[in-house]
């Protein structure tokens, strides 16, 4: 909808929010995953943040897009709304007795301008917006028009302090008045007038609004397109967006002062962060850039040079179909250098393109010409082609002077890159051995990012940094380096505050989870006590219903008590324990952060994030780094590894327990059902397939069951073993064991009785004999 229908009518018009629904996983792409292609990547901004930083803001000047706004009284609101319903212009004004005379003037010449434009195609309802896409008329109806400007003239003539409610309102539509003329009247000698009547009138709506009138609609920044418009004539005929980006004979027959003077229009509504600005300009320099004789005629304008650069390094691919460099792109940079050095206006933008283009050499050239954060970024990466990573870890640290001046509207690099440099920064330490310093910038760019460290865009791809981050903490860094950093950099945060929806507890954030990370890792190398103070305090919902510190400490506890326990009971008991533990919260308490668990999605997915022994090949990964990982490596390295701890503890507290015991049988049986409950690992068979040798799920319950049908007691629930079992009774194991001992003693003394009473006969002999020989003595 354009400015002038929307103020036509005055109204706020609401738009219902559309809602995307996205199916299934998604994970960002990894920097580590191709480090090479990482390290290579073109250096560049978005061509919205070029755009909007080709001529920064200097005043308080608002764009508003989208819903449009207002700031009269509610009471007022809702008359303005009842009285657009006239039929007449004078109707309106009649009624409207009760407004201030600005708006009442304002109303009364909207409905004239909406009675005058009812023949007129309506600006299309597109993703595209902005002046370039609104339809030309020449059919509106001359009398209601003449009345409409004959009220908005009337608006401006009240006392500046009487119009500042509608005086940049009146001033605008007066604009759209003589533009809608300047159009009907191509060719004839009123052309030039009413074009000027509305620049002029396009112009003034800025100055009132900056003298302290009324913009709740955006009208002052919005006014720089609707001027700009009025420079895109070719013959008397406009050129609107339809006409720029089919590639119809409009663009290229504009007079270039025309073109750059636009531009430079556009450049401003962009400067004040104007979406349909960036559109308008990328519209105009596609236009250009298809055009040689356009694009040469544009380049020793420093706005428009600016302008075509960004679009080629934004928009224009680098190479056409068949693999060759776009000629298009080489056209671009051979006529700027042509045109001399003192010609170039952003020679660190164009040194990126180049280099996008293979032209390392002038590439060099061009960014050694500028001290900028952008041509650092570009010399590191030349740095790198070259093998010199001691020149491109210098060259990245002078890209990231850039962070300070993030929000700065004159800033050379958008946030988005700036996170880009810090990841890029991370892979070039982990290449050259600097595995502390990889985490401690991956950290940064994750944290810069916010949620879980991730950033994904509207189509749900995006970087992951936090994945990247995580990798390294995990499988790189040593338990003990890890340990340092997270007590030197990652301090612990307090949960937030108790959310009345308690189904909804939110997650932990990055850091939050990274304590996590490193207490689970001190977990698995049964460092108890180092661990503890890593897990949240107390039930905290974002990580589990349990109290993990508390439930850690049970399970140190029964590992302990499993092997020193002062009975063989006591422990399996114990093990027991500490199998079930291991078993309902082991994601929690040891499960890998990355594969083989990826606790990261709950387990849900055996794949998105992390590296593999096949993705780390390339000369960018250190032996140092392949050794770590290895030595990092689940025991065992397989999906939800803690299933199989937790089977193996159940295991081997049957060792303990007497073999006839519902105990023995439970305890194997419980093991057996933990390792039904499945999914097999990625490269396993599928449970049951035929002509593949048995998952190692299935291989252990095999075991399991045939060492209870050896060796166990009969239970009625032994012709489902592994699917329906009981809980294991120790107490009724203990009594066995005595009652077994007990069998055994009578069993033993029942067999050896004559030995036995011989035995007792000589011992008493003896003690007699010795009795008597004393007594002798004496």
């Amino acid at each position: 909808m354009t400015k002038s229908s929307t103020l036509a009518v005055a109204l706020a018009v609401t738009f219902a929010g559309a809602v995307a629904w996205a199916c299934g996983p998604d994970f960002p792409t990894q920097m580590l995953d191709d480090r090479a292609a990482t390290l290579a990547a073109v250096p560049q901004n978005t061509f919205a943040f070029e755009a909007k930083h080709l001529l920064p803001a200097t005043d308080g000047l608002k764009a508003v897009e989208g819903k449009p706004g207002d700031d009269l009284p509610a009471a007022q609101g809702a008359r303005v709304k009842a009285l657009m319903g006239s039929t007449r212009g004078d109707e309106a004004y009649a009624n409207g007795g009760d407004l201030p005379e600005d708006v009442r003037l304002y109303v009364a010449g909207a409905v004239a301008w909406h009675a005058a434009m009812a023949a007129c195609p309506q600006a299309p309802e597109s993703p595209y917006g902005g002046s370039l896409s609104k339809p030309s008329c020449t059919t509106f109806d001359d009398a209601s028009l003449a009345r409409a400007q004959s009220r908005f003239e009337a608006v401006l003539a009240l006392p500046a302090a009487d119009a500042v409610r509608r005086g940049a309102w009146a001033a605008y539509m007066l604009g759209e008045v003589h533009a809608a003329r300047a159009v009907k009247a191509a060719g004839s000698p009123a052309f030039d007038s009413e074009r000027d009547a509305a620049v002029k009138a396009f112009r003034q709506v800025r100055a009132l609004v900056l003298a302290g009138a009324s913009d709740a609609q955006g009208l002052a920044v919005a006014s720089f397109g609707e001027e700009a418009r009025q420079a895109l004539y070719v013959h008397g005929k406009p050129c609107v967006w339809v006409d720029f980006v089919s590639g119809r004979d409009c663009g290229d027959a504009l007079a270039p002062t025309d073109l750059k003077h636009a531009i430079a229009l556009y450049a401003a509504q962009a400067g004040h962060d104007s979406d349909n600005a960036v559109r308008s300009l990328a519209a105009v320099a596609g236009a250009v850039l298809a055009d040689p004789t356009q694009t040469a005629a544009l380049i020793d304008g420093p706005v428009s040079q600016r302008l075509l650069v960004a679009y080629a390094l934004a928009r224009v691919e680098p190479q056409t179909g068949d693999g060759k460099p776009n000629p298009l792109l080489g056209t671009l940079v051979d006529a700027i250098v042509a045109a001399g050095p003192d010609k170039v206006a952003g020679a660190d933008r164009l040194a990126s393109l180049a280099y996008q283009l293979g032209r390392y050499d002038q590439a060099a050239q061009l960014a050694a010409k500028v001290d900028s954060p952008m041509a650092a970024w570009v010399r590191a990466k030349l740095a790198l082609r070259k093998g010199d990573r001691e020149a491109a870890a210098r060259d990245y640290a002078e890209a990231a002077k850039a962070f300070p001046r993030a929000d700065d509207p004159k800033a050379s690099l958008e946030p988005d890159s700036i996170d880009r440099i810090t990841g890029e920064r991370g892979v070039l330490a982990l290449a050259r051995g600097e595995y502390v310093e990889a985490l401690s910038h991956m950290r940064d760019a994750a944290l810069a990012v916010g949620g879980d460290g991730n950033v994904y865009d509207d189509d749900l791809s995006g970087i992951g940094y936090g994945n990247d981050a995580r990798y390294i903490a995990e499988r790189v860094l040593t338990v003990d380096e890890l340990k340092a950093f997270v007590d030197a950099h990652v301090p612990p945060t307090s949960p937030p505050a108790t959310s009345k929806d308690v189904s909804s507890p939110g997650l932990p954030g990055f850091d939050d989870r990274l304590r996590w990370l490193l207490a689970r890792r001190l977990m698995r190398m049964g460092r108890f006590d180092d661990a503890y103070g890593y897990f949240p305090e107390g039930v905290d919902k974002r990580y589990a219903e349990v109290d993990l510190r508390a439930t850690a400490r049970r399970y140190a506890e029964a590992l302990h008590d499993g092997d020193h326990a002062w009975t063989a009971i006591g422990k399996a008991e114990a093990r027991y324990a500490a199998a079930t533990i291991a078993r309902e919260q082991g994601m929690a308490l040891l499960g890998y952060e990355q594969g083989p668990d990826f606790a990261d999605v709950d387990g849900a997915y055996q794949f998105g994030s992390g590296q593999t022994a096949q993705s780390l090949q390339g000369d960018l990964v250190t032996e140092g780094e392949r050794q770590r990982f290895n030595a990092s490596a689940a025991q065992p390295d397989i999906r939800l590894h803690y299933r199989y701890i937790a089977a193996d503890k159940a295991a081997s507290a049957a060792d303990l327990l007497p073999p006839r015991s519902q105990a023995f049988a439970a305890t194997l049986c419980t093991a057996a059902s933990w390792m039904r409950e499945g999914p097999p690992d990625h490269d396993e068979a599928e449970d049951g397939e035929v002509g593949k040798p048995l998952n190692e799920r299935q291989r252990r319950i095999k075991a399991y069951y045939a060492r209870y049908v050896k060796q166990g007691p009969y239970v009625l629930w032994a012709w489902d073993f592994g699917a329906t079992c009981e809980a294991p009774d120790f107490d009724r194991a203990r009594a066995l064991q005595r009652a077994e001992r007990v069998r055994a003693v009578k069993h033993f003394v029942k067999r050896w009785w004559p030995a036995e009473l011989g035995l007792a006969l000589l011992v008493l002999g003896s003690l007699g004999w010795a009795w008597r020989r004393r007594r002798r003595g004496g």
